[in-house]
C-alpha cells in the first residue's frame, strides 16, 4: 500500500512539475537555431538562448531527482543503505541546480569578456 502512495505522489508531482514548466519553455524567446554568426550580439543571443534551454532542462531533472530522494528518505523506514542513496540523490541535485545558475550566468561573462 505504501508504494501505490509513493508512486501516485510522485506521479502527481512529476505531472505539476512537468506542467509548470512546460508553460515556462514556450516563453522562450528565440525558438530558431542561427544559421551564423555575424556579430558579437548574435554569438551572444545564440548562447544566451542555449543556456535558457539548458537551464530549464537542469531544473526539471533536479526537481525530479529531489522528489526522488525524499520519496527514497520516507521510504527507507531508516535503513542506513537507503538513506545513504538518498542523501546521494539530494547532493547531486544540489550540484544540478549549481550548474544550471552557473550556464545562466555564462553569456554574461562572455559578454564582458568580449565587450559585446
Amino acid at each position: 500500500m505504501k508504494k501505490i502512495i509513493a508512486v501516485s505522489l510522485l506521479s502527481l508531482v512529476l505531472t505539476m512539475t512537468l506542467a509548470s514548466q512546460a508553460g515556462a519553455a514556450i516563453a522562450v524567446p528565440e525558438t530558431t537555431i542561427p544559421t551564423g554568426f555575424t556579430t558579437a550580439q548574435g554569438f551572444i543571443d545564440a548562447l544566451r538562448t542555449l543556456t535558457d534551454w539548458l537551464f530549464v532542462i537542469l531544473v526539471v531533472i533536479a526537481v525530479v531527482f529531489i522528489v526522488l530522494a525524499g520519496l527514497q528518505f520516507i521510504t527507507g523506514g531508516g535503513d542506513p543503505t537507503a538513506v545513504s542513496m538518498a542523501r546521494t540523490k539530494l547532493i547531486w541535485a544540489g550540484v544540478g541546480i549549481g550548474v544550471a545558475l552557473l550556464a545562466r550566468g555564462l553569456p554574461a561573462a562572455i559578454q564582458n569578456l568580449i565587450g559585446a
